[in-house]
């Protein structure tokens, strides 16, 4: 998956402008934002609770996710169609980009269901049609139009696979789970009454954390030069070789955390998240450490002379996810014991420190400013959660 990710940049970075470039980062900054709230509000908790329990009640909790998560597609158009006025190109754009999102949430409402069920095989074969489908979509739209592609019709193409990879996941469910009703309005309104009790403070942690560090972009684009932004994205999708970690990890430690503390206890639970502790330190110091050394080489090979800005400040953007992965460990954690309020008061905490910087660092230091200003939006708040969940952890 991260691997299609990354190819795609790649792809599409060869295939539009520099400012068109820039603008699709900031719709797929949108993309993600969106997705970690559908993720902290609606699938993690319906993943937690399908662990164990019987396909009847599962499918029940699915198709009221689904529902609330049909219910919140217009909410999305409106959010991308306002910032379309003063950071996209259109509203042509908005609209493509809105369907994008939809798409994508449907896939990973049912991969997420998947993996709660272990069906590991499964998620691999649908995962590939889905990422795989959109890098050979796009790359072959932009081979039969010369090589270039209007950034608009990037993110409509993009939709086709995950729609066709959420109907097939939804198909290959157990029929029983299939066969259950479709939720009335009071029992919908249960149900998200419920996932919010479980999971507020980790929807508000999940806003603030992108205004730590993930909506840097828009911060760029703010205080710097719009055309930073294709520089910064060019070095975040070399780093995302992290990702390849970090979006396994994110997927397997809340489910695996949860199973860990029902069969030992915190005892269990914190032997298990200290190992992965340092399993994390180990893989991402080994692929950053790889990044690092191969990064200018690697820029002028994969994206080009014309990102060449990306390589100078490559080595530096390397130092936030990889402290940033720890936080992982604690939030999985917390998750399981619902202690969840410290992660919220860590990204406000990054929030702040994000805000009060960019405005500085970026006009003062240019591209190497905004990446700090970054890196101290991960640092701030990995530390911050990582302190306190020890605390909760050892009185527990």
């Amino acid at each position: 998956m991260s691997a299609c990710n990354f190819a795609l940049t790649l792809v599409v970075a060869r295939l539009v402008s520099l400012a068109d470039f820039s603008a699709y980062g900031l719709a797929v900054t949108l993309v993600w934002f969106v997705s970690a709230l559908h993720r902290a509000y609606l699938t993690q908790p319906m993943a937690i609770d399908a662990v164990g329990d019987d396909a009847a009640r599962v499918g029940a909790r699915l198709k009221a996710v689904l529902m609330l998560q049909v219910l919140g597609w217009p909410l999305i158009g409106v959010l991308f169609a306002l910032v379309a006025v003063r950071y996209l190109p259109s509203q042509a754009m908005a609209l493509a980009a809105t369907v994008f999102a939809a798409s994508f949430l449907l896939q990973e409402t049912l991969r997420r269901l998947l993996f709660a069920q272990r069906r590991m095989r499964l998620i691999s074969g649908l995962d590939g049609l889905a990422y795989g489908g959109q890098l050979l979509i796009i790359a072959g739209a932009g081979l039969m139009h010369g090589g270039t592609l209007p950034v608009a019709w990037v993110m409509w193409l993009a939709a086709l696979p995950f729609l066709l990879s959420a109907a097939l996941a939804y198909r290959s469910l157990p029929l029983a789970m299939r066969e259950t009703v479709w939720p009335a309005r009071a029992a919908l309104r249960e149900t998200a009454r419920e996932h919010w009790a479980e999971s507020r403070w980790v929807c508000f942690s999940q806003v603030f954390m992108f205004g730590s560090f993930m909506l840097v972009p828009f911060q760029i684009a703010e205080w710097g030069k719009p055309l930073w932004v294709a520089q910064y994205n060019a070095a975040g999708s070399i780093l995302n070789g992290l990702n390849i970690v970090r979006q396994a990890l994110g997927n397997h430690l809340p489910i695996e955390t949860a199973r860990r503390f029902k069969d030992g206890g915190a005892v269990a639970m914190r032997a298990y998240l200290g190992r992965s502790a340092w399993t994390i330190l180990g893989l991402a110091a080994l692929i950053v450490g790889v990044l690092v050394g191969l990064g200018e080489w690697l820029v002028m090979v994969l994206f080009g002379a014309r990102f060449q800005e990306a390589a100078a400040v490559l080595p530096h953007a390397a130092v936030g996810p990889l402290i940033g992965m720890l936080s992982l460990v604690s939030q999985s954690g917390g998750l399981v014991i619902r202690q969840t309020e410290h992660i919220f008061w860590s990204y406000v905490a990054g929030t702040i420190v994000s805000f009060a910087l960019a405005p500085w660092w970026i006009p003062a230091f240019g591209l190497l400013g905004a990446v700090w200003v970054s890196n101290m939006g991960v640092i701030v708040p990995t530390v911050w959660h990582l302190l306190v969940f020890r605390r909760q952890v050892r009185a527990l």
